[in-house]
């Protein structure tokens, strides 16, 4: 099975400030591509259960934090692709003995994701990347493009907007390769299943607009991505990319705080003993669950969840905000006020859920 997301496509601070994570809290998270695992770990809670139902996405994480843990911060982010490189796998050859065989064995099947990098190896990335490389360049040019990444106000990235993106051609390649259709290639389709948007092409427009408008490009590392397939480095706050983070990192996963899990959620949380856990990072994992499969969740959450525990997660294509399950109760007004900062312009809503 291949790696879905080869970085996390949910904004660390949103979630940071939503959840409020102490040293005493015990924390279950998606993993995803393993990076807001990493920044929970910068908040030393005294524990994290990471879960993925696919264990490319747990290989993958695991090899990121064992490149952390042994690399100094410039080899990092050549080995990982921020940079160029041409001896990533001489790297990985020296790092491997910290990964398990079976990991191990995965990587020495799959060297040409290590050669390329692996912030580039996800299913959704190699799509982004096939929009930067065939539609961008008829959309706009390189050169207007980096220009577009030194704005420094709102109010530039306005008029920005109107002047080089807002026009007839943008809005027909960008409705062409982001239709459902298109989006397929790039996400898995039970994604698709209970979507309550009518032309999802349409959606993504309003919201990229947005993310091209609303949100300051100087800080927004997402769209930085999107449009050049990089992240410049270093990066304020990044988990990693913050030369200050890393350091610090490399003394958090020596303390051998996380967990992994490879398992459907709900499985594992019927298994789980009651008051387990007091924070919880779900991602958008109800994009592909029923409404009723989405209440029996929260309900198995409220039975491991300590008193006063704290719930976030993300909704993209399908609505899953509206419950009645007792003793969790959503804070509306923080959701919106975070959802509004959030760097990621794709998503329909953000939700904080605390658990009485």
């Amino acid at each position: 099975m291949a790696i879905s997301y080869s970085m996390c496509w949910e904004d660390p601070l949103v979630l940071l400030q939503s959840l409020d994570i102490s040293k005493e809290d015990n924390v279950l998270s998606i993993v995803s591509g393993g990076e807001n695992i990493l920044a929970i770990l910068l908040k030393e809670p005294k524990k994290i259960i990471g879960i993925d139902i696919k264990k490319e996405q747990i290989y993958l994480t695991k090899l990121k934090i064992a490149a952390i843990k042994n690399l100094e911060f410039n080899e990092f982010v050549r080995f990982i692709g921020f940079k160029t490189s041409k001896n990533r796998i001489q790297i990985f050859e020296t790092i491997k003995k910290y990964i398990e065989k079976e990991e191990v064995e995965y990587w020495e099947k799959n060297l040409d994701i290590i050669k390329n990098g692996l912030i580039h190896c996800g299913k959704f990335e190699k799509y982004l990347s096939k929009f930067r490389n065939y539609c961008l360049p008829l959309i706009i040019s390189k050169e207007r493009i980096n220009e577009f990444l030194l704005l420094n106000s709102l109010d530039q990235q306005k008029e920005f907007y109107l002047k080089y993106w807002n026009n007839w051609k943008f809005r027909f390649l960008f409705k062409l390769f982001f239709s459902r259709k298109g989006l397929e290639s790039g996400r898995d389709k039970e994604y698709f299943k209970y979507s309550s948007k009518g032309k999802v092409s349409n959606y993504y427009l309003e919201r990229v607009k947005h993310g091209l408008t609303e949100v300051p490009i100087q800080t927004n590392l997402f769209m930085h991505y999107i449009l050049t397939g990089k992240i410049p480095v270093p990066f304020k706050d990044h988990p990693y990319l913050d030369e200050s983070n890393f350091d610090k990192l490399k003394d958090s996963i020596n303390k051998n705080k996380i967990e992994f899990v490879k398992l459907d959620i709900y499985e594992f949380i019927k298994k789980s003993k009651e008051k387990s856990f007091s924070k919880f990072n779900l991602s958008d994992v109800f994009e592909v669950k029923t409404q009723e499969e989405y209440k029996d969740i929260l309900k198995e959450i409220k039975r491991v969840a300590k008193t006063k525990s704290k719930i976030c997660y993300w909704n993209n294509l399908v609505n899953r905000s509206e419950h009645q399950v007792e003793g969790v109760m959503q804070n509306k007004k923080l959701s919106e006020e975070l959802y509004k900062k959030d760097r990621v312009h794709f998503y329909s809503r953000f939700i904080i859920e605390n658990v009485n």
